[in-house]
């Protein structure tokens, strides 16, 4: 995952989204769910990143629950 700078600051998007500025460092799992967690970061729903993190955040307990 990729974390965006400038006015894309607190976006996360999926390491080969084209969304993604140019240069964003790519990061590890465990420090993509850590800024995941935060309340100010964005996923983007663009590239998949928003579809590939949401169930790590909120559990997978809710899968089963429809």
């Amino acid at each position: 995952m990729r974390e965006g700078r400038g006015p894309a600051r607190g976006v996360l998007y999926a390491p080969d989204g084209e969304e993604a500025p140019e240069g964003a460092p790519l990061l590890d799992v465990q420090r993509v769910l850590d800024v995941a967690e935060n309340p100010g970061t964005r996923l983007c729903t663009l590239c998949g990143c928003a579809q590939e993190l949401t169930p790590m955040l909120r559990g997978f307990d809710h899968i089963g629950d429809s």
